[in-house]
């Protein structure tokens, strides 16, 4: 009997080898694939790449966004969000996952460029893009303007037409620029910094910046939706004026401008008076002041015929003789009032001095009485005071005596009466 043959021995595969054939195999059943799912755990790497769940009610796939997908994209995905994403699925080799590759990404239930048109409007008013303090008004006139439009568009031929029509005397400046299509954003938010840069550094002086174009679809005017025009706008110096001729759809540089006009000649009227208007503006005024000057000359003349009227003017100098003549009267009364008031006076003075003279010290010499004092003007009252030897004067109503002190002795020196106890 014949041995029966060993069964062959069974192949082993490295998990390196398998899992690039489940890559392999899932690769190439799954090229492209259309996945419909809520965004989970989305995270933005600093490569630029995005990683994030794409979810069901019952299942989940890891999903990549390549940098190169993303640059593509007018809107930014958020955790919650339902999205439809085209792309491919693989295996990630090192934790052996199998993992959906973006290759297109869609909002769900609204358009890719009206949800990034929401988020860019939602973060510039969080940033204050949109605040009504910090728009400027508009100098009207204005001595100089620069326009920023297509120089083949009739908007810039209509701003210039109008600006002739109302008011010639403003210089015009006009700044080419691409209004729509790929790099329109980026020509006119240069345009904007190259004008501000002349005007900062005191090259060409403006005083306002028209940015003009005249209607079309939202896709046309997608140029003036683009955040690098409201940042543009925002940090002008110049006020700026969003000129976009569609009256339905507000562009971001509508809600970023100093002032929105709904067509670039709407623009132009906002910034300058008309002429034709301010003559006959000027005119009427011209007859308001001429009537006004007639009745005021009216009123004078007829209150010049009142004071004609008046004696002042038939008899000039009667006035002035009657106030001559009561002059010469004030002065008579006040000429016998000082005479009175002296004669007071002078009698007053007598009685006064008859009274001092009655007070007097030398009505008291008068009477036998005499002062002493020394030499140097003191009054003896106390002989204690003088030592012999002393010179004296003596005051007696008759004249002066000198005298010098042999003695000087006070009363109550002098021995007690007899007789007392």
């Amino acid at each position: 009997m014949t041995a029966a043959p060993k069964p062959a021995a069974p192949a082993v595969l490295t998990v390196s080898q398998l899992t690039a054939q489940v890559r392999g195999t899932i690769e190439a059943k799954f090229l492209s694939v259309w996945v419909a799912g809520e965004v989970s755990n989305f995270t933005r790497a600093s490569s630029g790449h995005w990683y994030f769940t794409l979810k069901d009610a019952t299942a989940q796939i890891k999903t990549v966004a390549f940098r190169g997908i993303n640059l593509r994209l007018r809107f930014d995905p958020r955790d919650g969000m339902e999205v439809i994403a085209r792309g491919r699925l693989t295996v990630y080799d090192p934790r052996g996952e199998y993992q959906f590759i973006v290759e297109e990404l869609q909002p769900k239930g609204v358009g890719a460029a009206e949800l990034a048109l929401r988020q860019l409007k939602e973060k510039l008013l969080a940033k204050g893009y949109f605040d009504p303090k910090r728009k400027r008004p508009l100098p009207r006139p204005p001595r100089r303007v620069a326009l920023v439009a297509s120089a083949t568009g009739a908007a810039v031929r209509d701003m210039i037409e109008v600006f002739a029509q109302r008011w010639p005397f403003t210089e015009l400046v006009v700044r080419p620029a691409r209004v729509q299509g790929e790099g329109a954003a980026q020509d006119i938010s240069l345009a904007v910094r190259q004008l501000n840069w002349l005007h900062r550094n005191n090259k060409l002086a403006f005083d306002a910046i028209v940015l003009g174009r005249g209607g079309g679809s939202a896709e046309d005017l997608w140029a003036f939706n683009e955040e690098l025009v409201a940042d543009a706008i925002y940090n002008s110096q110049v006020p700026v004026v969003s000129a976009v001729g569609h009256e339905i759809d507000v562009t971001v540089a509508d809600l970023v401008a100093d002032h929105r006009a709904e067509t670039p000649t709407a623009a132009v009227v906002a910034l300058t008076p008309d002429r034709r208007e301010l003559v006959a503006a000027l005119g009427a005024l011209r007859g308001r002041m001429a009537e006004a000057a007639e009745r005021r000359l009216k009123s004078a003349r007829q209150r010049l015929d009142q004071f004609a009227t008046r004696p002042a003017f038939r008899r000039p100098l009667q006035r002035v003789h009657d106030l001559e003549q009561r002059l010469d009267d004030t002065a008579a009364r006040l000429a016998r009032a000082a005479r009175v008031r002296l004669s007071q006076a002078t009698q007053k003075l007598a009685e006064v001095s008859a009274r001092l003279e009655t007070l007097s010290p030398l009505q008291v010499l008068a009477r036998g009485y005499s002062l002493t004092h020394t030499t140097d003007g003191r009054l003896v009252r106390d002989p204690r005071g003088l030592r012999p030897g002393d010179l004296l004067v003596t005051r007696v109503t008759a004249g002066v005596i000198r005298s010098l002190v042999t003695e000087a002795r006070s009363t109550e020196d002098d021995p007690p009466p007899q007789g007392a106890g």
